[in-house]
C-alpha cells in the first residue's frame, strides 16, 4: 500500500463529502484502490437515487436546443445537477451544450462531474475552451479536480495545459491527485526536460517544503524507468538534497512507499544514498525495518544492504538486534527467494550469538527441502559466517 495514494485519495473522498480529511482519518490504513472504490459507490449510489429524475431531463434535454438546455443549466439546475445530468446524455450532446457555457460555470460543474463518463466528451470539446477552464481551476488552487480529468485529455490539449502552468509547484500539486497513475510516465514525458528538473529541486527549497510529498509522490508513482531518471536526477544535485529527501521521508513516515524507489536506482547512485549518514541514524534505520516488516519488503531492504558499507551494515545490525525472531524468519524467506545469503549472512555474524543462533534455527527448518547443491552452498555460507547452531543443554544432575 502506498501511503502517498492513500492521502491523496482520503482528501478526495472528504472533498467528495464535504467534510475535512482530518474527519477521516480512520481511513488512512486502507489501500488506497480501497478508498477510491468507496469514493465511486457513493457516487454511484447518490446517482441511483435521481436516477428517475435525472432520465426525465435528459430525454428532455436531448431534443431542446443546445443553447437551451445551456440556459437551463445555468439558470435553473446549477453545477451540481449538471454534472449529474451530463451523465445521462450521449457525450456529443453534452460538448455541444458546453459550448454555450462559460468556463467559470463549467469549472464548478467539473467538480461533480464523474470522470468516468467525461473521456469522450473532453476528445470532443474545443481546446480552447479546456485551457479556459484549466485556468479557472487553477487560479482556485483546485488541484484535486484537474488532477480527476488531467489524464484524460488528449495529448494536444495536455502539453497546453501543462506548459500553461507556470509553477512546478502546482504541476505537482495536480500530479499527486491525477486519477490514473499510470499515465504519470506519458505526462512527464511531454514536459521539457529542465521542467522535471525543477520540480526535483523543490525537494531542497525549504520555503516549499509542503511540496516536498508531492515531489516524493511523483517519485513513487512513476514507472522503473522514469523512477530510475528521477532518482538519478536528484542524486546529480548532490548529497545535501538527497539528505534532504530521507529527513522528509522520515518526518512522513513514508518509508513503505522511498524503499523501491530506492532500489530503482542506478547502482551507483543507490551506494550513494544507502550510505549517506542521514540514513544510518538509528532512527531512521529503525523506521526503514519498521516499514519493511510491515510491508513485506525484504526483498528490496536486502538489496539496499547489499549496497551498503560496513557501518551501514553495523548500524542495521545494531537495529535488528532489537527485534523478534519473526524479522529474521521473514528476512530468511526473502534471501531465499534472491538468493541473497550473502548480504544476509554479513548482516547476521554482526548480531550477537543469541540472535546468530535465533538465525541458524530459522534456516535450519529450510535445508532439508532444499535441493543438495543448494543445501550445501548454505550450510557452507554459515561456516564461512561463523554461525552455528546453538549448544545443546546439558541436563541439570538429579539431586
Amino acid at each position: 500500500m502506498s501511503r502517498l495514494a492513500n492521502r491523496a485519495e482520503v482528501i478526495k473522498l472528504a472533498r467528495a463529502l464535504a467534510v475535512e480529511p482530518e474527519a477521516l482519518q480512520y481511513l488512512h490504513g486502507l489501500p488506497s484502490d480501497a478508498v477510491a472504490q468507496l469514493r465511486s459507490a457513493i457516487s454511484d449510489v447518490i446517482h441511483d437515487e435521481q436516477r428517475a429524475p435525472l432520465g426525465l431531463l435528459a430525454a428532455v434535454a436531448r431534443w431542446l436546443p443546445a443553447w437551451v438546455s445551456a440556459l437551463c443549466a445555468r439558470s435553473w439546475f446549477g453545477a451540481p445537477m449538471t454534472a449529474r445530468l451530463a451523465s445521462e446524455l450521449p457525450a456529443w450532446r453534452v460538448a455541444d451544450v458546453a459550448g454555450y457555457l462559460d468556463a467559470a460555470f463549467l469549472a464548478d460543474v467539473a467538480v461533480d462531474l464523474d470522470p468516468r463518463c467525461a473521456r469522450e466528451v473532453l476528445q470532443l470539446m474545443a481546446a480552447k475552451k479546456i485551457m479556459a477552464i484549466s485556468h479557472v481551476l487553477l487560479k482556485r488552487d483546485d488541484f484535486v479536480t484537474l488532477g480527476r480529468f488531467v489524464a484524460l485529455l488528449p495529448d494536444a490539449a495536455l502539453s497546453e495545459v501543462a506548459a500553461s502552468i507556470d509553477d512546478e509547484g502546482d504541476l505537482l500539486q495536480v500530479l499527486f491527485f491525477i486519477e490514473a497513475r499510470y499515465r504519470i510516465d506519458h505526462i512527464v514525458r511531454l514536459m521539457p526536460a529542465e521542467r522535471l528538473q525543477r520540480a526535483v529541486l523543490i525537494v531542497a527549497d525549504e520555503s516549499r517544503r509542503e511540496l516536498w510529498p508531492s515531489v516524493l509522490a511523483l517519485m513513487t508513482h512513476a514507472g522503473y524507468g522514469l523512477k530510475r531518471e528521477l532518482g538519478d536526477l536528484a542524486a546529480e544535485q548532490g548529497d545535501a538534497v538527497l539528505s534532504a529527501i530521507i529527513e522528509t521521508v522520515q518526518q512522513e513516515d513514508l518509508w513503505e512507499d522511498v524503499l523501491p524507489v530506492v532500489v530503482c536506482l542506478s547502482p551507483d547512485v543507490q551506494r550513494q544514498v544507502v550510505n549517506l549518514p542521514a540514513l544510518q541514524r538509528a532512527d531512521v534505520l529503525e523506521k526503514i525495518i519498521a516499514a519493511t516488516q510491515y510491508r513485506q519488503l525484504w526483498s528490496a531492504m536486502l538489496c539496499l544492504a547489499e549496497a551498503m558499507n560496513d557501518s551501514g551494515r553495523e548500524a542495521l545490525a545494531r537495529v535488528i538486534e532489537q527485534t523478534d525472531e519473526t524479522l529474521l524468519a521473514q528476512a530468511a524467506y526473502a534471501a531465499l527467494l534472491r538468493s541473497q545469503w550473502r548480504t544476509l549472512l554479513d548482516i547476521v555474524r554482526r548480531l550477537s550469538s543469541a540472535r546468530q543462533h535465533d538465525c541458524h534455527e530459522v534456516l535450519a527448518h529450510y535445508l532439508p527441502t532444499l535441493d543438495r547443491e543448494t543445501a550445501g552452498y548454505l550450510q557452507a555460507l554459515l561456516n564461512e559466517y561463523g554461525i552455528e547452531a546453538a549448544p545443546e543443554s546439558t541436563p541439570e544432575p538429579a539431586q
